[in-house]
């Protein structure tokens, strides 16, 4: 086998074949990358003339240490292989020392055992012979978090993916939760106006963001991230931005219209006692009728007739679309946008050919006290199966290097935290 530098257009068109393809194992990818200072470089290894083994790898100078290189979501090769896997290393290995690299960090598309949709490990299916064979290679594994409030990896370990293989679409929202398809119903009820997002609009994306990233406690990109990511992608078709907007103006003369009908459906059954049952069942929904005015009139008042009050960034490439990043406003959940979003974006994956749509992060805690049980149980609603990766490896080329770099990095991240807290 021969160890090769491949060109981009090599790389892409290998990437796009792989049973392990990702997103982030692309040259658009890199090119977001590039902005925030990485380099990027294409390897992999040919049996007979023919690439069996590729990767992207990213790079970036650190502060008084060598190169910091890394391999998003990779490799690209049979994970079966283990020989492949060696050689592909041992090569590497040599190439890195020659490219002045501290160490590798890399987080394989593949699972380390199988779980159900409800997060229940499947027997006999734990890759402990490939862990072992990781470890003899010289990778160091950084560990099995569990919540994501541990998170130390730069991806999601624990992600949920809804396969759409071999199905329609009829057939997955038959398979969703009872409570899930209700909510979707309900959305469509509620006035909401897809938007496929332009660029001018990404400021409304990054308001939904801010307000969940405060809501939810993690760190927010700036505005120009997504920009940048919009820029690159949106011309190769490989991103969808989509807003949810809301019509409080439309509902409330719904909602009205809905009364008047229901008292001229009382009219009619006064003084029939068959239909006691009837008439009990309405009054209490004018009622909330009632209720439901009163609160789009306090919506218009602080908003005006229309808001945007969800969206979602969606990547799409090679088998699978990912839900990367997902906002709504707290107020204005009870009607059930995000559900319309997806909903929409599993229609759209169907229509387009895709085998899966790829939730992405939860936490792997799925006790229902756990923070993070409500995003979990909202994907699994969509009956999204719960994937455990087997999460990050650091192949290290400089040992007393990195050796000191860690030691460097945990004062930074103590120092950083203890800054933010303050």
């Amino acid at each position: 086998m021969e160890f090769v530098e491949l060109t981009e257009k090599e790389f892409l068109d290998y990437s796009l074949k792989s049973k392990y393809t990702s997103f982030f194992q692309t040259p658009y990818w890199a090119k977001i990358k590039k902005s925030n200072g990485w380099d990027s470089h294409y390897v992999g290894m040919k049996k007979d003339d023919k690439l069996v083994a590729a990767t992207l790898l990213l790079s970036k100078d650190i502060k008084f240490f060598k190169k910091m290189f890394y391999a998003p979501r990779g490799f690209l090769l049979d994970y079966n292989d283990f020989t492949l896997i060696r050689d592909f290393t041992l090569e590497l290995k040599k190439y890195l020392k020659e490219k002045n690299a501290l160490f590798l960090k890399i987080n394989p598309y593949l699972d380390y055992q199988e779980r159900t949709v409800d997060g229940d490990i499947v027997p006999n299916t734990r890759k402990d012979d490939f862990m072992a064979l990781m470890k003899r290679l010289g990778y160091k594994h950084m560990g099995f978090y569990i919540d994501q409030d541990e998170k130390k990896d730069l991806e999601p370990r624990w992600i949920s993916v809804l396969d759409l293989k071999d199905k329609t679409f009829d057939e997955l929202f038959k398979d969703m939760r009872s409570s899930t398809k209700w909510r979707i119903n309900n959305s469509k009820k509620n006035c909401l106006k897809v938007i496929d997002a332009t660029y001018e609009e990404l400021d409304e994306f990054k308001k939904l963001m801010k307000h969940t990233s405060e809501r939810r406690e993690f760190i927010d990109r700036p505005l120009s991230y997504y920009q940048n990511m919009y820029k690159v992608l949106k011309e190769k078709d490989l991103i969808k931005v989509l807003l949810i907007e809301i019509n409080f103006k439309e509902l409330k003369e719904l909602s009205i219209k809905t009364m008047e009908d229901n008292e001229i459906k009382l009219k009619n059954m006064e003084g029939n006692k068959k239909k006691e049952g009837q008439v009990k069942e309405i009054k209490l929904e004018q009622e909330r009728l009632k209720e439901k005015i009163k609160t789009l009139d306090e919506h218009i008042s602080k908003d005006g007739d229309k808001k945007i009050i969800s969206g979602g960034l969606y990547m799409l490439y090679g088998h699978e679309i990912i839900y990367l990043f997902g906002a709504s406003y707290k107020d204005y959940m009870k009607y059930n946008a995000q559900y319309l979003l997806q909903y929409e974006m599993i229609n759209y994956a169907k229509d387009h050919n895709y085998d899966a749509f790829n939730f992405y992060g939860i936490d792997g805690n799925f006790n229902k006290e756990s923070k993070g049980y409500g995003l979990f149980d909202f994907k699994r609603g969509f009956n999204a199966k719960v994937h455990e990766l087997v999460g990050e490896f650091d192949l290290v080329i400089s040992k007393k290097g990195y050796y000191l770099y860690k030691i460097a990095f945990s004062c930074y991240k103590k120092a950083k935290n203890i800054f933010l807290r303050k």
